[in-house]
């Protein structure tokens, strides 16, 4: 996810994206303890996406 699309989303839009990638990186991280994931990249870039999105909706809450 790009600043560009983030900053283009609204406040709750944002918190409902910060819930799904939390969750899917929850997922991906059960998974791969199981061997079932090829790619564990794909762990680090939702986490990257949930720190994007809060860093986002701080700079909005803080001016």
């Amino acid at each position: 996810m790009k600043y560009f699309d983030i900053k283009v989303l609204s406040d709750g839009d944002i918190k409902n994206h910060i819930k799904e990638q939390k969750n899917n990186c929850q997922k991906m991280k059960f998974d791969h303890a199981f061997g079932l994931i090829k790619n564990p990249m794909k762990i680090r870039i939702f986490r990257k996406n949930v720190a994007k999105l809060k860093t986002e909706l701080n700079k909005r809450r803080n001016g």
